[in-house]
């Protein structure tokens, strides 16, 4: 079978390394008769391997081109079913699909999309394994006070741990990337949220609109009137009135929402 030549419009930088691969399936650790949701699998280069381990495969491809080459390469495997279907629109509850791990090489120019996609299913997911664009790796596991402290850092870590695996050179795809990528593990966290994280998402994005104003500044006219009832908030939750948006803590932000939650429910 002639090797699938990647799309650019696709984003598509195929793996090329049995090592790394490897060492992918070695950080995702699947039992057998588990299942792995794959997200692009492209030329089957995780999807055979981790077939091979025993686990059930639920690949996704969005390129149509490539399902027909796919479904030959993995003919005869029983655990690996391949799906044509744009991965964000992927409901996982609609196949029965409570509990599965989720592996994927992800194009770049979606990783916060899918990002928000393992937010909404987190609840069902037992562990990800993502490879993402380095910049994108150092963000999402920033933490408070650093330039990589951000909206998409706190919801994610606040429905997973997440770890920094390894970093893997554009060498190891065909094409290769102009960037370096990087292996993260997201893990599921027990702990839930005190409001709704539709409420919590509104708060957190209107906090870092503007990165360099004060949180009290940001927070003026989408979550309060003046900047005067800003300030008297800040103090009431014993923060600075000079603080900003990236030196607060999850628990923090969380606080702040519930508060002004617990604000309009007074004014009603």
């Amino acid at each position: 079978m002639s090797p699938y030549r990647a799309k650019k419009r696709f984003g598509q930088h195929f793996l090329k390394s049995d090592k790394v691969v490897a060492s992918i399936l070695e950080t995702l650790t699947p039992k057998p008769g588990d299942t792995v949701v794959e997200i692009g699998p492209g030329r089957g280069t995780l999807t055979v391997p981790l077939a091979k381990l025993g686990a059930n495969v639920i690949a996704v491809e969005f390129d149509r081109e490539l399902v027909p080459y796919l479904k030959k390469l993995v003919m005869g495997a029983d655990n690996i079913e391949i799906i044509h279907s744009d991965f964000l629109k992927f409901d996982p509850l609609q196949r029965g699909l409570t509990k599965f791990h989720l592996l994927g090489n992800i194009p770049y120019n979606i990783t916060s999309s899918v990002i928000d996609w393992c937010i909404r299913y987190r609840k069902h997911i037992m562990q990800a394994v993502l490879m993402v664009q380095k910049e994108m790796a150092l963000r999402i596991g920033g933490s408070p006070g650093s330039k990589n402290w951000s909206p998409i850092a706190i919801m994610t870590q606040l429905a997973f741990d997440v770890r920094h695996c390894f970093d893997v050179s554009p060498r190891h795809f065909n094409p290769p990337p102009k960037v370096i990528s990087s292996v993260i593990r997201l893990s599921p966290k027990e702990r839930g949220l005190s409001v709704p994280y539709e409420q919590f998402d509104r708060v957190l994005r209107t906090a870092f609109k503007q990165r360099r104003k004060l949180l009290a500044n940001n927070m003026v006219p989408e979550l309060v009137a003046t900047n005067g009832e800003a300030q008297s908030i800040l103090e009431r939750l014993n923060l600075p009135p000079n603080v900003r948006a990236e030196q607060m803590s999850v628990d923090q932000f969380e606080h702040l929402t519930q508060y002004l939650n617990l604000k309009d429910k007074t004014m009603v």
